[in-house]
């Protein structure tokens, strides 16, 4: 992304909804290049030109030589200031102008910014602590323990290696689901050697898995479409390990029961996918969140206890025993384990979104 079109996804991302930039308006070409946020009004100006006063006051003023988080700015901009105040850098530099008056020699209040919240702008912007910087933004605080202490590394790895390639997060999705069930086609054979290799390629899905999320977050690029591909793209991984488990035991003669074990392990998984999407829908309908499965309750209510267990269908810490199993050749205990995991799983899901629903209904309505 150029430095101007990270500014002003920044700034919508922020809730700001329009911007005055002081520059020159780009030409026509130079303009229908720039990737712009929808819904934000940009005014090109130059400093000091009259059409800048059309702005009425209070101001948010950014640094165009310094990039900022965007839950920072965000804050900043939902407080209410009895006087104006710069927010600076660790250098003392203003990043964040907050603006009450049009004078422009009105004494403002100095006010250092959290530490990582903003990074001045310096020349190589491809490589060091620029890019450090902004792969920070790419893990989820939704991770689980294996994800967030190993997998990450090695997501964050790839996907700084993706940053300035036309590799879209979509296609990272469809190529690790593609590498997942080609991982999972392994289990159809008896061997050792197939199980470890399945289990192996099945851990790279889920490593991979992360860059498309770390490559959306960091280039602005979320959608709805990306966040229920790569939803459902794990699920199928997950029906299909299951499924060739089940069928690769039975070939080998170990009784019908294992297609009976594969069929409630995939039952599991597709209820629970199925109601956790519901309320990631109804969520996202209602407070517009596209972080991790839903987005994450506050306290420790019903509704804060749903919605992390939803968010751990997301985690695939699962997959390290799984990989475990495979090289003491004890993936059957595996096969065993999955039909009960995850069909406890979706009692627990049912039974606190019944008890959720029961609370909602004896809220009493809003006075008219």
């Amino acid at each position: 992304m150029r430095v101007l079109e990270r500014q002003l996804f920044t700034a919508a991302r922020a809730g700001l909804r329009s911007v005055f930039v002081t520059v020159s308006e780009p030409d026509a070409d130079q303009l229908a290049s720039l990737r712009l946020p929808p819904g934000l009004e940009v005014r090109w100006v130059t400093k000091g030109e009259a059409a800048l006063n059309e702005c009425e006051p209070p101001y948010l003023g950014l640094s165009a030589d310094h990039f900022i988080r965007v839950e920072t700015l965000a804050f900043i901009g939902r407080q209410n200031f009895p006087a104006s105040v710069s927010y600076e850098d660790a250098s003392a530099l203003s990043v964040v102008q907050v603006v009450l008056s049009r004078e422009e020699l009105i004494s403002r209040v100095k006010q250092p910014l959290p530490e990582g919240s903003c990074i001045r702008l310096e020349a190589p912007f491809s490589q060091g602590p620029i890019v450090d910087w902004l792969m920070a933004a790419g893990p989820k605080p939704q991770d689980g323990f294996m994800a967030r202490h190993f997998d990450r590394h090695l997501s964050l790895a790839a996907s700084r290696a993706l940053l300035d390639t036309g590799v879209t997060p979509n296609q990272m999705t469809v190529f690790s689901t593609c590498l997942g069930l080609i991982g999972a086609t392994f289990f159809l054979g008896d061997t050792r050697l197939h199980y470890v290799t399945g289990a192996l390629l099945v851990w790279l899905h889920s490593v991979l898995d992360g860059c498309d999320g770390e490559l959306a977050r960091v280039r602005f690029q979320e959608s709805p479409l990306g966040s229920d591909l790569d939803f459902w793209g794990d699920n199928l991984v997950h029906v299909a390990l299951f499924s060739c488990l089940g069928l690769g035991f039975w070939l080998t003669g170990n009784g019908v029961h294992t297609l009976v074990l594969a069929a409630v392990a995939d039952a599991g998984v597709l209820a629970s996918a199925w109601t956790a999407w519901g309320h990631r829908r109804a969520r996202r309908e209602v407070r517009g969140s596209e972080t991790g499965v839903v987005e994450q309750a506050a306290g420790d209510g019903v509704d804060s206890k749903l919605a992390r267990l939803e968010n751990s269908l997301a985690q695939r810490d699962f997959i390290y025993l799984l990989v475990l199993l495979a090289f003491v050749d004890m993936v059957y205990e595996f096969l065993w384990a999955a039909a009960v995991g995850g069909t406890l799983f979706f009692l627990i899901m049912r039974y606190l979104r019944r008890v959720n629903q029961n609370e909602q209904a004896r809220q009493p309505y809003p006075a008219r």
